[in-house]
């Protein structure tokens, strides 16, 4: 089996623009060429890689060419950064040398929590940009999938095709509120009619880590007012200044609770796995990111 350069550039181009019209646009050839480019690469694989919908979407045959096509980039500009600094270059500016791009995904409590001087200390050892997509931990893999990112915080243990994972552990949720707003809607702890009645503050409408929580402690269905705020920094506050109640990260609150300006709602707390997959490429710039997070996350995490 041969796979061309070419016809990886054109799905490339084909999934990120999303027509074969646009993607001829964008490599500057005409829209017959794309559709010749592409059957071409079906041909040489043997597989549908192509979805022709509007606008077009690979197939899971197509994902793992498009993985290649960007591991392909990676290694390309890894190694002509490496190229930049060889002696003969050595008197030039150091801030003119090229920077690999590598995105990742991550969740927002990660992020903010331990992540950040992760991403700063890569920038300052290596020659690196990093972009971050921000994601919930439980669609990151998709991410992973599809070849946008080369790295991903997930709470999915099944290893993506291709991919390497490592279990980090767990970040630790706790149901809090400020003191007054637990005396006056919780008096007597977190029972069904005052969940069903009690302001809460959650994420955004895919986190159900608040559903999970309310499930234990009662079997009615319930479907409290709700405030959404999808920032992990914001969120925790807005929990503090008593808008209303939520799960916060321990690793967040724990001030706040030593300060007393929260207080917890119930013993029950929830736990959320996180892993890091990466792709199995041979890259010292993913190598080292993967060493950072696994010495810098479980400081964190329980």
């Amino acid at each position: 089996m041969s796979i061309s350069s070419d016809g990886l550039a054109t799905l490339v181009a084909v999934v990120r623009e999303g027509t074969f019209d646009a993607a001829a646009g964008a490599l500057h050839i005409t829209p017959s060429a794309v559709s010749q480019r592409i059957k071409s690469l079906e041909s040489e694989t043997g597989r549908l890689l192509v979805r022709r919908t509007r606008p077009c979407s690979p197939t899971a045959d197509g994902e793992v060419l498009l993985r290649l096509a960007e591991q392909w980039d990676l290694l390309r500009t890894s190694a002509l950064a490496e190229l930049a600094g060889e002696p003969e270059e050595q008197s030039t500016d150091s801030r003119d040398q090229p920077r690999v791009s590598l995105p990742i995904a991550s969740n927002a409590d990660s992020l903010a929590i331990w992540l950040l001087p992760v991403i700063a200390e890569m920038q300052r050892r290596h020659p690196v940009s990093i972009e971050v997509l921000r994601d919930d931990e439980s669609r990151n893999t998709d991410l992973l999938r599809s070849g946008r990112v080369v790295g991903a915080l997930t709470s999915e243990p099944g290893r993506v095709r291709g991919c390497i994972a490592h279990r980090l552990g767990a970040t630790r949720y706790l149901p809090v509120a400020t003191p007054e707003f637990a005396s006056y809607w919780f008096p007597d702890g977190l029972r069904g009619a005052d969940l069903a009645r009690a302001p809460m503050v959650a994420f955004d409408r895919a986190d159900t880590i608040m559903a999970t929580l309310i499930r234990r402690h009662t079997r009615r269905s319930v479907d409290p007012p709700t405030t959404y705020i999808p920032a992990s920094t914001e969120y925790h506050r807005a929990v503090e200044l008593g808008a209303g109640w939520g799960t916060v990260p321990e690793a967040q609150i724990a001030p706040a609770l030593a300060r007393g300006t929260v207080q917890l709602l119930s013993d029950s707390h929830i736990d959320v796995e996180l892993y890091w997959q990466h792709w199995a490429v041979e890259s010292p710039l993913v190598r080292a990111l993967t060493e950072m997070i696994l010495t810098t996350a479980p400081d964190h995490l329980v």
